[in-house]
């Protein structure tokens, strides 16, 4: 029960973090992510107490067997936090060791992608310092056909298209308790992912919908056509939404084509969608839109004329949805040579904690400007079919 309540705990601050994020409050969001590093290191506390001799239940609630490198990482982080001059120790640690081992934020980027649907959709891989991204174009191209003595004739001359990326900073802050390191290795790694996760997830989620490529990577919801004006503060412009009333075959249908040819003019092939928007869009828009009651009497939801799958996401800004090919938005998540955390000793000494700076390096973008569209949904009417047996319609 204990376990419960400080799950609930944890989502609900996260939820606050979000909530001030997207309003642009500043004192807000520093006060929600204290309240996010509270309510894990009380989770973290509480399993201590009661799991710490049943691995097996610790395994079920997300810590895990770490590796060789990974306890010795743990140890003598925990280590230089006793030393004498703690700073120029953890220094050592991170500059001298080669920081955090990558299996940690392997892991983490794995559960993010567990946990979270948008992110599973997202193409994610480690490109460390690269700065330049080889992309295909999505050309069409073509052998061509000859005697077949006939010298070959046709040279595949591109394909792909090469763009500089600078990758960007991603920080955060967190503070860890000193009964904190004494708790041991495993506890310590789920505290330190769960920060990790937490802070990556917001951040993230946020860039991927609707970062303004300022900084930050591009999001599903700017407009990057060949020749668009980026604008020195605001970034790119965002795309205009093209305004749907129904999900019914014929408007779905012309909506759902616009994805189905790439920029360089190539018609491109899917199975699938992906529709985004936030909570309360879907409970009041896609939802009732999408809805069917079957002959059973029971709701099957959902329902589109070509196959397409709802990811709710509260970054989507209300009246609005993003409807797009997932996989082809690129997230490239670079190394840190000195380390992923810093610490400082001034700002919590009264509180018996350290301040820990988390750092990652990346950056994101659609691979063109036709992965995505935006959907005025405003209008959408939200009525809802009945399906019915022909015997009770003639029984009626």
């Amino acid at each position: 029960m204990l376990g419960n309540v400080a799950d609930v705990a944890q989502k609900e601050a996260v939820a606050a973090l979000q909530k001030a994020l997207q309003s642009g409050d500043v004192e807000g969001a520093g006060k929600a992510w204290q309240q996010v590093i509270n309510s894990i290191s009380d989770k973290v506390k509480t399993d201590c107490e009661m799991y710490n001799t049943n691995q097996k239940v610790l395994a079920q609630r997300g810590y895990r067997m770490l590796t060789t490198e990974e306890t010795e990482f743990y140890q003598k982080l925990v280590k230089a936090e006793k030393e004498s001059n703690a700073r120029q120790a953890f220094t050592d640690l991170i500059t001298t060791n080669g920081g955090m081992p990558e299996t940690i934020i392997e892991d983490v980027y794995r559960e993010l992608t567990e946990e979270h649907p948008l992110l599973n959709k997202i193409t994610f891989q480690n490109v460390k310092y690269l700065t330049r991204w080889i992309l295909n174009d999505h050309t069409k191209q073509s052998a061509a056909w000859g005697n077949i003595n006939d010298e070959i004739k046709q040279q595949i001359t591109s394909g792909f298209k090469e763009i500089e990326v600078t990758l960007y900073k991603l920080s955060a802050y967190a503070v860890i308790p000193q009964d904190m390191l004494d708790l041991g290795p495993t506890y310590l790694d789920n505290y330190i992912r769960t920060i990790l996760k937490e802070a990556l997830y917001v951040a993230l989620e946020k860039a991927i919908i609707c970062g303004s490529g300022k900084n930050e990577p591009i999001g599903l919801n700017r407009d990057i056509h060949e020749g668009v004006d980026f604008n020195s503060s605001t970034g790119y412009p965002e795309k205009t939404p093209i305004k749907v009333t129904s999900f019914m075959p014929k408007e779905y249908g012309p909506v759902v084509a616009k994805l189905a040819t790439t920029e360089s003019g190539r018609l491109r092939t899917f199975d699938e969608v992906l529709l985004i928007c936030n909570q309360i869009d879907y409970l009041t828009k896609i939802m009732p839109a999408t809805t069917v009651m079957t002959a059973a009497g029971t709701y099957a939801k959902d329902l589109f004329p070509f196959p397409t799958e709802v990811v709710r996401s509260n970054e989507v800004k209300t009246g609005q949805a993003i409807l797009c090919l997932p996989e082809e938005y690129f997230m490239g998540i670079g190394g840190n040579k000195d380390g992923n955390i810093e610490k400082d000793d001034s700002t919590k000494f009264i509180e018996d904690a350290r301040v820990y700076k988390i750092k990652m390096h990346g950056n994101g973008r659609p691979w063109d400007n036709t992965v995505a569209i935006v959907l005025d949904i405003s209008a959408l009417d939200p009525a809802y079919f009945v399906v019915r047996n022909d015997a009770d319609v003639l029984t009626a």
